[in-house]
């Protein structure tokens, strides 16, 4: 024996000792369970695996152990990899010794004592660990549904690339989900909208914003996308909710329109409103000048006679002047409706018009039998002859072609939306289309074509399609303008049809001299036209009293007097007007005859007529014939 023998396996012994105390402390320190079995029976075991299960060393090394502290679900699985000495990671659920479950992950590797084959096992709790990563799924799983319930469809990218994609994907971009997966976002976005996605991408933006989306046939789509920051699978992602913004685009233009509609209606209306004060007032004055200058004709005597006549023929195209601002207006004819065929009607205005339309257009007209409305026979022609006069003028000098179209139709469709006058919906209507292939319309003109005092024409008033508006309202119906610059125009109106049978017309009262004498009582508060009726009856043979308002007429028609046999009463008057008179008379039971007259409807005043107490309406201005004949007409009625 060496004479250091001694010294040398003191200092062999002092290593051992020290390469175990470090073994053992390594051991104890770990953060990870430890053993060592083989075939499945364990040889050793470090504290923290002690630590973690609760058992003792000596439990540890038991035979049984493996079954004690493995969950009998997952049991099978661990023996299996035990078996065929598979190595790698994989979760199962541990049992501790007070009978409590905790998640463990397991890493085993294959190792050797000696030469004995070993198997060494990590053993990690990861509980909590698996706990997040649930919590994290539901979480990713709620999001994906509130985003499938606020966007048309989602995507979810890395590094710009697209990871995944869900919803309704091919409706909005023409692509499915799959073919998304694995490209560049900017494959799906439009030339226009590169730059900005571009910048978000590159600075890891996040936020909403608007871009335009691309079809695989080139087209673009608007898209709203709102990006957010989140996780797929455990891994940072961007996500990109998607909306297609095509329905909403369309109704924004669609409310625009109506806003721009309703506008367009309210200034129309407005200028309704101030026509229609000035023509009441102008009207009065026409009445005044129109009787007059009838009386002084039944007396002047050459040159006195022509000035007398000038004078007529001036008041009676200034009363036509009126008559196209009152129709604009909306004047309604307090007389009867009579059907109308308009097929008859168009055929009369051809014979009328083949001197005045241009002598290069070629008119052709399509007209359905049967194509009868109800209502004024004139104002409808006067409709019917601007729109022609209107299509002639838009042909000018070059050669073109007007088409009259009428037809009857029950369903409307949505170019109606755009139309002006009244609601128009389904039922029996007839269509009536005025088409011509001149110079059309640029859309300003078009907003301002029913516009009273505007015209595009070197020689006009403006009043003629202003005047057409408003008889169609007047009527129940409605106009719809189709026009572009070179592409000719179309006028088109419905008319509410009627299945009554056109009547001849009646012969018209002649005026006659009173059979027996007849006492007129004449309401109106403008002195002009007052006196006016008064000489111009007296002359006749009638018996005049005048009441200067409503209140006067009211004193006279209400008192003990005799009463006239006839009452000529103006329905626009200040304080108590025409429409209040009437009520009162007819509710304390007089039935005298009265015949309305206006020189303008006031809609509030004309709701609160009385329908059928009254005998006769007069549009102011009107000659001393048809006053003696609407008299003449309310006394028959009586």
């Amino acid at each position: 024996m060496p004479p250091d023998w001694p010294a040398r396996l003191a200092s062999e012994q002092d290593e051992h000792r020290r390469t175990r105390e470090r073994l053992e402390m390594l051991s104890a320190a770990s953060f990870e369970g430890l053993f060592i079995h083989i075939d499945g029976v364990i040889i050793d075991v470090n504290a923290r695996l002690l630590e973690m299960s609760g058992y003792t060393r000596d439990e540890a090394l038991a035979p049984d152990f493996m079954r004690r502290c493995v969950a009998p679900e997952d049991l099978p699985e661990v023996l299996r990899r035990i078996v065929n000495r598979v190595e790698g990671e994989y979760v199962i659920t541990g049992v501790r010794r007070d009978g409590s479950r905790f998640l463990a992950e397991l890493f085993s590797k294959q190792g050797a004592l000696g030469e004995r084959p070993v198997r060494v096992v990590s053993i990690r709790d990861v509980t909590e660990r698996e706990r997040t990563n649930i919590l994290l799924r539901e979480s990713e799983a709620r999001f994906r549904e509130l985003a499938a319930a606020a966007f048309d469809y989602t995507v979810f990218s890395r590094d710009g690339v697209v990871v995944e994609a869900h919803g309704d994907v091919e409706r909005v971009i023409g692509r499915s989900a799959r073919d998304m997966v694995g490209r560049k976002i900017l494959d799906f976005i439009a030339p226009s909208g590169q730059p900005l996605v571009t910048d978000m991408l590159r600075l890891n933006k996040v936020g909403a914003y608007e871009t335009a989306g691309l079809l695989p046939d080139g087209e673009t789509v608007p898209v709203h996308i709102v990006v957010a920051a989140s996780t797929l699978d455990g891994q940072s992602v961007r996500v990109a909710g998607v909306r297609d913004l095509r329905a909403a685009k369309r109704l924004e233009a669609e409310r625009r329109a109506l806003e721009q509609q309703v506008e367009r209606a309210q200034r129309l209306d407005s200028l309704g409103v101030l026509a229609g004060g000035i023509a009441h007032d102008f009207n009065n004055l026409l009445a005044g000048i129109l009787g007059n200058a009838e009386l002084l004709t039944e007396n002047a005597t050459g040159e006195d006679r022509e000035s007398v006549g000038a004078i007529i023929t001036a008041a009676q195209r200034a009363a036509a002047l009126t008559r196209q601002m009152l129709a604009y207006a909306g004047q309604r004819d307090l007389g009867r409706r009579e059907p109308v065929d308009l097929g008859a009607v168009v055929h009369e205005l051809r014979t009328l018009l083949d001197a005045t339309l241009s002598k290069k257009a070629k008119l052709t007209l399509t007209i359905e039998p049967r194509s009868v409305v109800l209502g004024d026979r004139a104002t409808i022609g006067q409709v019917l002859m601007n729109l022609l006069t209107n299509a002639s003028d838009a042909l000018g000098d070059a050669p073109g072609e007007i088409h009259v179209r009428a037809t009857h139709v029950r369903e409307v469709d949505a170019r109606w939306d755009a139309a002006q006058g009244a609601t128009v919906g389904p039922g029996a209507w007839v269509l009536v289309e005025v088409r011509d292939s001149g110079v059309g319309m640029d859309e300003t003109t078009r907003g301002r074509v029913f516009e009273p005092f505007f015209t595009t024409k070197e020689q006009g008033h403006g009043l003629g399609l202003a005047a057409c508006l408003g008889i169609v309202t007047a009527h129940g119906g409605a106009v719809l303008v189709e026009s572009e610059l070179g592409r000719g125009t179309c006028f088109s109106i419905l008319l509410p049809a009627t299945e009554l049978a056109v009547l001849v017309a009646e012969e018209s009262v002649r005026p006659r001299a009173p059979a027996t004498p007849c006492r007129v009582l004449v309401v109106d508060d403008e002195a002009l036209v007052r006196t006016q009726l008064r000489r111009s009856l007296e002359l006749r043979g009638y018996t005049v009293e005048e009441a200067s308002d409503g209140r006067a007429a009211l004193a006279r028609l209400l008192g003990s007097g005799t009463q006239p046999d006839v009452v000529v009463l103006d329905l626009t008057m200040p304080d108590v007007d025409g429409a209040e008179v009437l009520l009162r008379v007819r509710a304390a039971g007089s039935r005298v005859p009265v015949v309305i007259s206006s020189g303008y409807l006031d809609v509030s005043i004309e709701r609160r007529l009385p329908r059928g107490e009254f005998q006769g309406f007069l549009a102011k201005p009107y000659g001393s014939t048809e006053l003696v004949t609407a008299i003449e007409r309310a006394r028959a009625a009586r």
